[in-house]
Protein backbone atom coordinates (compact mmCIF):
# COMPACT_ATOMS: atom_id res chain seq x y z
CA UNK A 1 0.00 0.00 0.00
CA UNK A 2 1.32 3.31 -1.00
CA UNK A 3 0.32 6.09 2.23
CA UNK A 4 1.14 9.12 2.01
CA UNK A 5 1.81 11.55 5.62
CA UNK A 6 1.25 15.76 5.10
CA UNK A 7 2.12 17.83 7.69
CA UNK A 8 3.41 21.47 7.47
CA UNK A 9 4.77 21.26 10.83
CA UNK A 10 8.01 18.74 11.21
CA UNK A 11 8.14 16.92 14.40
CA UNK A 12 3.97 16.68 13.75
CA UNK A 13 5.41 15.01 10.84
CA UNK A 14 6.88 12.68 11.86
CA UNK A 15 5.19 11.62 15.00
CA UNK A 16 2.52 10.65 12.26
CA UNK A 17 4.84 8.79 10.16
CA UNK A 18 6.09 6.75 13.37
CA UNK A 19 2.53 5.62 13.86
CA UNK A 20 1.72 4.62 10.59
CA UNK A 21 4.93 2.85 10.56
CA UNK A 22 4.14 1.00 13.67
CA UNK A 23 0.94 -0.23 12.14
CA UNK A 24 2.28 -0.88 8.42
CA UNK A 25 6.02 -1.86 8.87
CA UNK A 26 6.09 -3.40 5.38
CA UNK A 27 4.12 -0.18 3.60
CA UNK A 28 6.08 2.61 1.72
CA UNK A 29 5.45 6.02 3.34
CA UNK A 30 6.19 9.28 1.61
CA UNK A 31 6.26 11.88 4.08
CA UNK A 32 5.53 15.89 2.97
CA UNK A 33 5.83 19.35 4.75
CA UNK A 34 4.68 20.79 1.69
CA UNK A 35 1.32 20.25 0.03
CA UNK A 36 2.06 20.97 -3.17
CA UNK A 37 5.08 18.92 -3.26
CA UNK A 38 2.63 16.06 -1.97
CA UNK A 39 0.23 16.49 -4.62
CA UNK A 40 3.15 16.49 -7.39
CA UNK A 41 4.38 13.28 -5.76
CA UNK A 42 0.94 12.25 -5.46
CA UNK A 43 0.14 12.66 -9.34
CA UNK A 44 3.12 10.21 -10.52
CA UNK A 45 2.37 7.90 -7.75
CA UNK A 46 -1.00 7.47 -6.71
CA UNK A 47 -1.48 6.61 -3.13
CA UNK A 48 -4.02 4.85 -1.99
CA UNK A 49 -3.74 6.01 1.62
CA UNK A 50 -3.28 9.65 2.91
CA UNK A 51 -2.80 11.53 5.79
CA UNK A 52 -3.44 15.51 5.98
CA UNK A 53 -3.30 17.87 8.18
CA UNK A 54 -6.12 20.20 7.35
CA UNK A 55 -4.64 23.70 8.71
CA UNK A 56 -1.27 24.24 6.34
CA UNK A 57 -0.30 26.91 4.05
CA UNK A 58 -0.74 27.66 0.68
CA UNK A 59 -3.27 24.94 0.39
CA UNK A 60 -5.39 23.51 3.33
CA UNK A 61 -5.91 19.59 4.01
CA UNK A 62 -9.40 19.94 2.80
CA UNK A 63 -8.14 21.03 -0.94
CA UNK A 64 -5.07 18.66 -1.21
CA UNK A 65 -7.79 15.97 -0.40
CA UNK A 66 -10.13 17.13 -3.38
CA UNK A 67 -7.26 16.91 -5.56
CA UNK A 68 -6.02 13.12 -4.76
CA UNK A 69 -9.08 11.83 -5.20
CA UNK A 70 -9.21 13.60 -9.13
CA UNK A 71 -5.69 11.87 -8.96
CA UNK A 72 -7.29 8.19 -7.03
CA UNK A 73 -10.91 8.42 -6.62
CA UNK A 74 -10.71 5.67 -3.87
CA UNK A 75 -8.04 6.90 -2.00
CA UNK A 76 -8.75 6.79 1.64
CA UNK A 77 -8.22 9.71 3.51
CA UNK A 78 -7.48 10.41 7.14
CA UNK A 79 -7.60 13.95 8.53
CA UNK A 80 -5.18 14.76 11.21
CA UNK A 81 -6.03 18.42 13.26
CA UNK A 82 -5.71 19.75 16.89
CA UNK A 83 -9.11 21.53 15.66
CA UNK A 84 -12.40 19.60 15.97
CA UNK A 85 -14.74 22.46 14.24
CA UNK A 86 -12.74 20.80 10.64
CA UNK A 87 -14.90 17.60 11.46
CA UNK A 88 -17.92 18.78 9.39
CA UNK A 89 -16.13 19.70 6.54
CA UNK A 90 -13.56 16.42 5.98
CA UNK A 91 -16.67 14.09 6.37
CA UNK A 92 -18.42 15.96 3.58
CA UNK A 93 -15.54 15.05 1.43
CA UNK A 94 -16.12 11.09 2.25
CA UNK A 95 -12.61 10.92 4.70
CA UNK A 96 -12.45 7.56 5.95
CA UNK A 97 -11.22 9.07 9.67
CA UNK A 98 -10.60 11.81 11.77
CA UNK A 99 -7.85 12.13 14.17
CA UNK A 100 -7.06 14.20 16.79
CA UNK A 101 -3.60 15.45 17.77
CA UNK A 102 -1.60 14.39 19.72
CA UNK A 103 -1.69 11.38 17.57
CA UNK A 104 -0.89 7.88 18.86
CA UNK A 105 -0.32 4.44 17.17
CA UNK A 106 -3.65 3.17 18.70
CA UNK A 107 -5.82 6.42 16.96
CA UNK A 108 -3.97 5.33 13.64
CA UNK A 109 -4.33 1.81 13.78
CA UNK A 110 -8.01 1.86 14.76
CA UNK A 111 -8.44 4.03 11.46
CA UNK A 112 -6.77 1.56 9.46
CA UNK A 113 -8.65 -1.05 10.34
CA UNK A 114 -12.08 0.40 9.08
CA UNK A 115 -10.54 2.43 5.92
CA UNK A 116 -13.78 3.39 3.57
CA UNK A 117 -12.14 2.16 0.52
CA UNK A 118 -10.87 -1.50 1.07
CA UNK A 119 -7.20 -1.76 -0.37
CA UNK A 120 -6.55 -4.77 -2.03
CA UNK A 121 -2.54 -5.96 -2.91
CA UNK A 122 -1.95 -6.74 -7.06
CA UNK A 123 -1.77 -10.24 -7.44
CA UNK A 124 1.06 -12.20 -8.37
CA UNK A 125 1.53 -14.30 -11.87
CA UNK A 126 2.36 -17.19 -9.65
CA UNK A 127 0.50 -18.16 -6.98
CA UNK A 128 1.78 -21.81 -5.10
CA UNK A 129 -1.35 -24.23 -2.94
CA UNK A 130 0.32 -26.28 -0.24
CA UNK A 131 -3.29 -26.92 1.73
CA UNK A 132 -4.01 -30.46 0.30
CA UNK A 133 -1.80 -31.09 -2.32
CA UNK A 134 0.88 -29.07 -3.50
CA UNK A 135 0.16 -27.59 -6.89
CA UNK A 136 1.88 -24.57 -8.44
CA UNK A 137 -0.16 -21.91 -11.12
CA UNK A 138 0.88 -19.21 -12.93
CA UNK A 139 -1.42 -17.04 -14.63
CA UNK A 140 -4.51 -18.89 -13.50
CA UNK A 141 -3.30 -22.34 -15.17
CA UNK A 142 -1.88 -25.48 -13.52
CA UNK A 143 1.49 -26.00 -13.90
CA UNK A 144 2.02 -30.04 -14.97
CA UNK A 145 5.94 -31.09 -14.28
CA UNK A 146 7.38 -33.67 -16.91
CA UNK A 147 9.37 -35.40 -13.34
CA UNK A 148 7.44 -35.42 -10.37
CA UNK A 149 11.21 -34.92 -8.64
CA UNK A 150 11.63 -31.64 -9.72
CA UNK A 151 8.00 -30.46 -8.11
CA UNK A 152 8.79 -32.23 -5.05
CA UNK A 153 11.87 -30.38 -4.90
CA UNK A 154 10.02 -26.45 -5.80
CA UNK A 155 8.14 -28.17 -2.74
CA UNK A 156 10.27 -28.76 -0.50
CA UNK A 157 12.04 -25.00 -1.12
CA UNK A 158 8.57 -23.34 -0.60
CA UNK A 159 8.35 -25.12 2.64
CA UNK A 160 11.53 -24.12 4.09
CA UNK A 161 10.13 -20.07 3.52
CA UNK A 162 13.43 -18.39 1.48
CA UNK A 163 15.57 -20.54 4.10
CA UNK A 164 18.75 -21.60 1.87
CA UNK A 165 19.00 -25.66 1.21
CA UNK A 166 22.17 -27.48 0.91
CA UNK A 167 22.46 -30.21 -1.57
CA UNK A 168 22.93 -32.14 1.09
CA UNK A 169 20.09 -31.32 2.80
CA UNK A 170 18.01 -32.14 -0.92
CA UNK A 171 19.64 -35.56 -1.10
CA UNK A 172 19.10 -36.64 2.35
CA UNK A 173 15.64 -35.30 2.18
CA UNK A 174 14.48 -35.94 -1.52
CA UNK A 175 16.55 -39.20 -2.31
CA UNK A 176 16.54 -41.01 1.07
CA UNK A 177 20.34 -40.77 0.58
CA UNK A 178 21.93 -39.34 3.98
CA UNK A 179 25.44 -40.90 2.85
CA UNK A 180 25.35 -37.99 -0.30
CA UNK A 181 27.02 -40.28 -2.94
CA UNK A 182 28.14 -39.01 -6.48
CA UNK A 183 25.39 -41.09 -7.92
CA UNK A 184 22.68 -38.94 -5.68
CA UNK A 185 24.25 -35.46 -6.47
CA UNK A 186 24.56 -36.36 -10.12
CA UNK A 187 20.84 -37.14 -10.10
CA UNK A 188 19.82 -34.04 -8.20
CA UNK A 189 21.63 -31.90 -11.01
CA UNK A 190 19.45 -33.63 -12.97
CA UNK A 191 16.22 -32.38 -11.29
CA UNK A 192 16.97 -29.14 -10.56
CA UNK A 193 17.88 -28.37 -14.46
CA UNK A 194 14.48 -29.98 -14.95
CA UNK A 195 13.16 -27.69 -12.17
CA UNK A 196 14.94 -24.70 -13.99
CA UNK A 197 13.38 -25.36 -17.08
CA UNK A 198 9.67 -25.97 -16.22
CA UNK A 199 9.54 -22.80 -14.33
CA UNK A 200 11.39 -21.06 -17.56
CA UNK A 201 9.13 -22.28 -20.06
CA UNK A 202 5.88 -20.49 -17.95
CA UNK A 203 8.41 -17.71 -17.47
CA UNK A 204 8.27 -17.85 -14.12
CA UNK A 205 12.42 -18.56 -12.85
CA UNK A 206 12.28 -15.21 -10.90
CA UNK A 207 10.12 -17.80 -7.78
CA UNK A 208 13.51 -19.51 -7.09
CA UNK A 209 16.96 -18.85 -6.66
CA UNK A 210 19.15 -22.24 -8.12
CA UNK A 211 22.34 -21.68 -7.06
CA UNK A 212 24.62 -24.16 -7.08
CA UNK A 213 25.27 -25.21 -4.18
CA UNK A 214 22.29 -23.61 -1.97
CA UNK A 215 18.99 -23.22 -2.92
CA UNK A 216 15.52 -21.16 -2.32
CA UNK A 217 12.54 -19.61 -3.50
CA UNK A 218 11.80 -15.80 -3.23
CA UNK A 219 8.83 -15.25 -1.44
CA UNK A 220 8.33 -11.83 -2.28
CA UNK A 221 7.94 -12.91 -6.00
CA UNK A 222 4.61 -15.56 -5.57
CA UNK A 223 1.92 -15.72 -3.73
CA UNK A 224 1.23 -18.77 -1.00
CA UNK A 225 -1.83 -20.19 0.82
CA UNK A 226 0.51 -20.61 3.83
CA UNK A 227 2.69 -17.99 4.09
CA UNK A 228 -0.76 -15.83 3.87
CA UNK A 229 -1.90 -18.35 6.63
CA UNK A 230 1.54 -17.54 8.81
CA UNK A 231 0.73 -14.00 8.24
CA UNK A 232 -2.70 -13.99 9.54
CA UNK A 233 -4.17 -12.94 6.36
CA UNK A 234 -8.39 -13.98 7.37
CA UNK A 235 -9.02 -15.66 3.42
CA UNK A 236 -5.96 -18.07 4.15
CA UNK A 237 -7.72 -19.40 7.13
CA UNK A 238 -10.89 -21.01 5.48
CA UNK A 239 -8.83 -22.95 3.05
CA UNK A 240 -6.75 -25.02 5.47
CA UNK A 241 -8.09 -28.18 7.03
CA UNK A 242 -5.71 -30.09 7.80
CA UNK A 243 -3.82 -31.17 5.07
CA UNK A 244 -0.68 -29.71 4.21
CA UNK A 245 1.55 -31.20 0.69
CA UNK A 246 -0.22 -34.34 1.23
CA UNK A 247 1.75 -36.38 -1.09
CA UNK A 248 5.02 -35.65 0.39
CA UNK A 249 5.73 -37.44 3.61
CA UNK A 250 7.80 -34.68 5.27
CA UNK A 251 4.98 -32.58 5.10
CA UNK A 252 4.07 -33.77 8.01
CA UNK A 253 7.32 -32.64 10.03
CA UNK A 254 5.85 -28.86 9.04
CA UNK A 255 2.11 -28.73 9.46
CA UNK A 256 2.14 -28.24 13.39
CA UNK A 257 3.22 -25.20 11.94
CA UNK A 258 -0.39 -24.11 11.47
CA UNK A 259 -2.22 -25.14 15.04
CA UNK A 260 -0.14 -22.44 16.98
Amino acid sequence: MKILAVDDEQDALEVLISAIQSCLPDDVIKGFNSPTEALEFAEQHAPDLAFLDIRMPGMSGLELAKRLKKVNPKVNVIFSTGFSEYATDAFSLHASGYLMKPISSKDVKKEIENLRNPVSAPKKRVYIRTFGNFELFVDGETIHFSRKPAKELLAYLVDRKGSAVTRRELCDVLLQDAAFTRKSQDYLTKIVRELQKSLEAVNAQDIVNLDRSEYSVIPENFDCDAYDYLNGKPDAFNSFYGEYMSQYPWGEKSIQQFYK
